[in-house]
């Protein structure tokens, strides 16, 4: 792996096309229930992107803009948000504001009284055509736009979910949370097939894990059996550095790498992709299949002549002996072979290898991510440079709460 994977690409760069798309895919962090950490994992998992060498959009639908907050942004500072760009027409990068990542900008509501909030809701479904156009130009200069909705079915995540290409669903590790999940996964199904959308279900994350206690098994256990694939390897733990992230106004991957909950966010993004790559390369081959049995020629048969002799050609009866089934065979190849042999002096077609997925090298069977551990030997090197000490505390000292 190079160091410049290590560096976040800087926006307007080339496209890396790390999804296999021609422009960014868009993923919305949907739940029922409140609390279930959908902006502590936007957050982090937007800044692993960008730390991994994906341009990074993260746009916060939530009116309550824990996306700002958790990159240090106060009301005062902010300018404009998706309010301006239904009412005014204006580009989703007219309104982004930066980060201390140079691959990752974020977009906020920027409503803050009541009826900024209401006339927020109207805009969503009165202008939505306007707000979809903002995100087709900002998926051409993007590799990954992610969308942190509010709890709930209203009009921020009915938005988020016409815009998207995927879903990601957290689910805290407690009974009420995942008894939400079965009326928030049908209602999904109900607006998409009303809608027209076909957004796919990324997978169910479970946040806030602590498998010491006897409640998070049991909901691990039952989520395992309800939804078997769907459900992430990845488990998030309670972490009470995810818990400062917005009183330090830093995402966690960045002021304490070391932690179980960084290292978490580093896992679900590697998951994520492999997720994405793998399914797509089984579509993929599902096409092609599909093409090649399209492009197959139809035999017609004759029916066989009574009065012709049983001598294993084409036109030799096809029930009865072994030995009549087996002339009715070779004359099918025969003719096989007549409809696509090569012309004569024409070389033989190659048969085209299929494309490997993107970030994958060559020899190998995973795409080539971002590793966290250079990521700390890189930083700690910085630090001693700099004669600086680090001041995180490690997993033993500062790490779960039960």
């Amino acid at each position: 792996m190079t160091d410049s994977r290590s560096d976040a690409a800087a926006p307007g760069a080339a496209a890396s096309d790390p999804w296999g798309l021609a422009r960014a895919r868009i993923v919305s962090l949907v739940s029922h229930k409140g609390g279930v950490g959908k902006t502590t994992t936007a957050v982090n998992l937007a800044a692993c992107f960008a730390l991994s060498g994906h341009r990074v959009l993260l746009v916060g639908f939530d009116p309550q803009c824990g996306v700002s907050r958790s990159f240090g942004y106060t009301p005062q500072q902010l300018r404009g948000g998706l309010r301006d760009v239904m009412l005014s027409g204006l580009p989703l990068a007219d309104v982004a504001h930066e980060t201390e990542l140079p691959g990752l900008r974020i977009v906020v509501p920027d409503v803050w009284t009541l009826p900024e909030q209401e006339q927020y809701r109207r805009l969503l479904t009165k202008q939505f055509t306007a707000l979809a156009d903002a995100f087709a130009a900002a998926a051409r200069d993007h590799d990954t736009i992610l969308i942190d909705c509010p709890p709930g079915f209203g009009e921020p995540t009915q938005a988020a979910l016409r815009l998207s290409d995927g879903y990601l669903v957290p689910v805290q590790a407690e009974e009420l949370s995942r008894l939400s999940l079965e009326q928030l996964l049908r209602f999904v199904e109900t607006f998409a097939r009303d809608h027209g959308i076909a957004p796919r279900r990324d997978g169910l994350l479970l946040t806030m894990a602590d498998h010491r206690t006897r409640m998070s098994r049991h909901v691990t256990g039952l989520l395992d059996s309800e939804y078997g694939d769907d459900l992430l390897q990845t488990t998030i733990p309670r972490n009470t550095r995810l818990s400062e992230m917005a009183q330090v106004g830093r995402p966690t991957v960045l002021f304490d790498r070391r932690c179980s909950g960084s290292r978490a966010y580093f896992d679900l993004m590697d998951e994520l992709m492999l997720r994405h790559l793998h399914r797509q390369a089984a579509s993929d081959e599902t096409a092609a299949a599909a093409t090649v049995a399209a492009a197959e020629p139809v035999l017609e048969t004759t029916p066989p002549d009574p009065g012709a002799p049983a001598n294993g050609t084409a036109g030799a009866a096809t029930t009865g002996s072994g030995a009549d089934s087996a002339g009715t065979a070779d004359a099918t190849r025969r003719l096989l072979r007549e409809l696509f042999a090569p012309t004569a002096g024409a070389a033989a077609a190659p048969v085209e290898e299929p494309a490997a997925p993107p970030f994958l090298d060559e020899g190998q069977g995973e795409p080539d991510f971002v590793s966290l551990d250079e990521l700390i030997e890189q930083e700690e090197r910085e630090q001693a440079r700099r004669g600086e000490e680090w001041w995180g505390l490690g997993d033993d000292e500062y790490d779960t709460i039960n």
